[in-house]
């Protein structure tokens, strides 16, 4: 088969490089960064690995392309997916409607707010000074900060359990903000925060999962947020309570309209209820190389293929899939990667280069790779994915040590046995 994967950030690159090792033809096809200073890295990965073309040069080209799947990772370039679909071309993942539901807060909330999920109590301001009054006046609830615009990491939330000083800490926090963007108070809700995800084909849901990430990057939960520093994954049955009271509740739009792909929700399972709390659609994130190198049996061109067919019959193992992001703490150009050849085809790249026969990281992120692991319990799963991460070696290599502890409020092991006592899984 012939695939073409679009990508932004090179999120894909692992997925290329897997069809590729399955014998199938395959065009990375990045989209370009606007980070002048970062160009030349960007350039790198993939060198010396796969077939590159710029995406606007293959969807200028894309007649060459008719008979391909074309795989895209996150949701960028919004006008050449829709184009490609109007066209009639086969195309997994983004476009306009993961667009809007990543980004567009407001369009998202009316969405799901239709079929009865709710976020928590948020509330908006333009500055400050505002959100200080608002803390003031409501002491004794803790909240997080959410800025309209801003990465990950500026997303704050206190550390103290005790509402109260929770309170105080995001004031001292609010009083120290240089960034002039709006932003949103959220109150916390303290319950157990699950990701649930499920596959469709033509509107009827085949398949689902359950992740626990944890996303901050150093042990303990401690550090900047992340994308995902770790996470776990098992199979759900569709009609269990946690799909039923996430995704489940949004299952007639996917019905009505056909939709082919996946959708999830993050949400709080908490005892006032469910909050939801983000959905993205996006393709790419650690639970999916979780899904597809740990707990898939079948090959990954063959299940992309029959995701765009209609074929599509899930083939997941029982069991935990567990992934560990491995970082540079600080990036660095041309960094050399070595680790045994076993551990090989449980590696999913993000930034990686082959030159002279070795693999290299361009240092354009800090975010180097993914180890993927399988268990039949989260232990044993993180066990093994511990293992093979201290085989990978690079320079100011750093990764989460975790996974199995239980001194921290967010551990996945105590959410997936809270999950399991409230009889949602």
């Amino acid at each position: 088969m012939r695939f073409v994967i679009p990508t932004a950030f090179f999120a894909g690159l692992g997925f290329a490089m897997r069809l590729q090792e399955e014998g199938h033809e395959v065009v990375l096809a990045p989209r370009g960064i606007h980070d002048r200073r970062l160009e030349s890295r960007y350039a790198l990965p993939g060198n010396g690995i796969l077939t590159k073309r710029p995406l606007a040069e293959v969807v200028a080209d894309r007649a060459t392309y008719r008979d391909a799947i074309w795989i895209w990772d996150e949701n960028h370039s919004v006008e050449e997916n829709e184009l490609l679909r109007r066209e009639g071309f086969r195309v997994f993942g983004g476009g306009e409607w993961p667009e809007r539901m990543e980004h567009d807060r407001d369009a998202c909330l009316g969405f799901v707010g239709e079929y009865g999920l709710k976020p928590p109590p948020s509330y908006s301001f333009e500055d400050p000074e505002s959100g200080l009054r608002f803390l003031e006046e409501h002491s004794d609830q803790a909240y997080v900060f959410k800025p309209d615009r801003g990465e990950n990491r500026e997303t704050w939330l206190p550390i103290s359990n005790d509402p109260a000083e929770a309170n105080v800490e995001l004031r001292h926090h609010l009083r120290a903000v240089r960034s002039t963007s709006p932003f949103v108070l959220q109150e916390v809700k303290d319950g157990v925060e699950t990701n649930v995800e499920v596959w469709f084909v033509r509107g009827e849901p085949r398949f689902a999962f359950v992740t626990l990430e944890c996303k901050r990057k150093l042990t303990g939960d401690l550090g900047d947020l992340t994308g995902c520093a770790f996470d776990f994954a098992f199979a759900a049955p569709i009609d269990c309570g946690a799909v039923a009271e996430s995704v489940g509740r949004l299952f007639p739009h996917y019905q009505n309209t056909q939709y082919t792909g996946f959708a999830d929700a993050n949400v709080i399972f908490a005892k006032d209820g469910v909050w939801f709390l983000e959905k993205c659609e996006r393709f790419g994130y650690n639970a999916h190389p979780n899904l597809f190198w740990n707990l898939n049996r079948a090959p990954l061109g063959e299940t992309f293929r029959q995701l765009i067919d209609g074929t599509f019959e899930p083939n997941f193992a029982p069991g935990f899939g567990a992934t560990c992001s491995m970082y540079m703490d600080h990036p660095t150009p041309d960094t050399f990667i070595d680790f045994p050849e076993a551990v090989a085809p449980h590696l999913y790249f993000y930034d990686v280069f082959r030159r002279d026969g070795s693999l290299f990281a361009a240092g354009y992120y800090d975010n180097v790779l993914i180890v993927n692991a399988f268990g039949f319990t989260i232990e044993s799963a993180w066990e093994t994915v511990l293992e093979r991460a201290h085989d990978v070696r690079f320079s100011s290599r750093s990764f989460r040590v975790d996974g199995d502890r239980t001194d921290y409020p967010s551990s996945p092991l105590r959410r997936y046995e809270a999950l399991r006592a409230i009889g949602l899984v």
